[in-house]
């Protein structure tokens, strides 16, 4: 039998920020049973992939990261074997494809939960201590300033052309009180952003408590710190909603809102109720009430029978709409879902196309806005020093990794500090300013 503490892992997590939270569970299980964590993939005896299964890029991206790691696994020079294991989103749904496709793989196992560590003792002869598992979280990255705050499984809204419930099932609230837990770990971390996430946060409801309750438990817990919502389904954005964010003085004015259209016909056929004219009424309601609120969102082109009428209707949205920040991803036919039996009716052309012309116009929008900026005064998380007078980091306006950064002139903060400082010059995506 091998002992955790002669054995050293490695995680790569692949895909969204809720896969994300899952890797980092499977990290801290790992640690407080007794394993060793290794620093890079090449002295790891045993290598998890989180994969992403969500459209085909993220497939391929994951195919691709397991055959680049079983060339680690292959070089085999201690007493254990080195294993590879893969779980997550593409093993939830393609686990016996993928068996039998890539025998190589030494564990397939499909979303996490802690009886992967009781499997991985079994079939690895790995005398694994009972009762070891944390059933906390212990990040990837270390000293990260923010951390993602699940506090839902899975998605009831069924959009056509979207896998989420085939994979992870049916929306499932997790319990407030073990939110508000996870926050507070976060923050006894020294985190100083919380970052809400789900397949669907403003639909939240457990029990009596809904998404604005859950705020409001978290903003009360003690220190200085910033609270950021995403992914709200529009179509469950209400006042009460809008309200706590304009009120709840820890949730900065942002907002991630995934409209992912905006021609009636084709968001029919997604299978969501919005249309241009109630998504515009959503931003104008939003700014009103928020007048400095940034809003995110996502859009799809070349879904089933969208045509240059239906694509007009969705450049004309966006213009009007001024969003501060947008992507936008082609569609890409997912089995099992009600999209797939259309057909992939748009040509790849076309979709390479549209995606061009609605990326360029956005890009016009956001360095408008950003420019509109200039002399405000914003609050910047300081994420990294660069010199002693110039550091980097990212106002209440910007999510991390997917907006724009700030090029702050500082003296004497520290990473981690939360300034105050004014904009006074912009880049394509990004703000240049001095702390006040």
């Amino acid at each position: 039998m091998f002992s955790p503490d002669d054995i050293s892992y490695y995680i790569i997590s692949l895909g969204c920020p809720k896969n994300e939270v899952d890797s980092e569970r499977l990290n801290a299980d790992m640690h407080s049973a007794g394993f060793v964590e290794a620093h890079e993939i090449d002295t790891a005896d045993i290598i998890f992939i989180n994969t992403c299964g969500f459209i085909e890029a993220a497939k391929k991206e994951s195919i691709e990261t397991i055959l680049d790691a079983l060339d680690y696994t292959s070089q085999q020079t201690k007493t254990f074997k080195k294993r590879l294991v893969v779980l997550g989103c593409l093993t939830q749904r393609y686990k016996q494809e993928i068996i039998q496709e890539i025998p190589e793989i030494d564990l397939v196992w499909g979303l996490y939960d802690s009886s992967l560590l009781q499997e991985i003792a079994r079939l690895f002869n790995i005398a694994l201590n009972a009762g070891t598992i944390a059933q906390k979280r212990k990040p990837l990255t270390i000293n990260l300033p923010y951390a993602y705050i699940k506090i839902a499984e899975g998605c009831s809204n069924f959009c056509s052309y979207c896998a989420i419930p085939l994979i992870r099932g049916r929306f499932n609230a997790f319990p407030p009180s073990l939110i508000v837990a996870d926050a507070r770990e976060a923050l006894n971390r020294g985190v100083k952003e919380l970052i809400i996430v789900a397949q669907d946060t403003a639909v939240y409801q457990y029990d009596d408590k809904r998404i604005w309750d859950i705020l409001a438990m978290i903003s009360n817990l003690e220190g200085d710190f910033w609270i950021r919502l995403m992914y709200c389904h529009p179509d469950h954005i209400d006042d009460r909603l809008i309200e706590t964010l304009a009120t709840l003085p820890k949730v900065v004015h942002y907002i991630d809102i995934p409209f992912q259209h905006a021609s009636k016909k084709v968001l029919q056929s997604m299978n969501r109720k919005g249309d241009a004219d109630s998504y515009l009424q959503l931003v104008k309601k939003l700014r009103k009430a928020i007048p400095d609120i940034a809003i995110r969102s996502t859009f799809m082109v070349g879904f089933p029978d969208e045509d240059e009428h239906d694509f007009k209707l969705l450049m004309d949205f966006v213009n009007e709409a001024q969003l501060d920040r947008v992507g936008v991803f082609t569609y890409s036919p997912e089995e099992g879902t009600q999209a797939f039996a259309k057909g992939d009716t748009v040509k790849k052309a076309t979709k390479k196309k549209r995606y061009n012309m609605l990326m360029k116009l956005q890009q016009e929008i956001s360095q408008q806005r950003l420019k509109e900026s200039i002399g405000t005064t914003v609050q910047v998380l300081v994420e990294e020093k660069v010199d002693d007078y110039n550091y980097i980091g990212r106002t209440q306006y910007d999510a991390p990794e997917i907006d724009g950064i700030f090029f702050l002139t500082a003296h004497n903060v520290r990473v981690n500090d939360i300034v105050t400082a004014t904009i006074t010059d912009t880049l394509e995506y990004d703000r240049i300013g001095e702390m006040i």
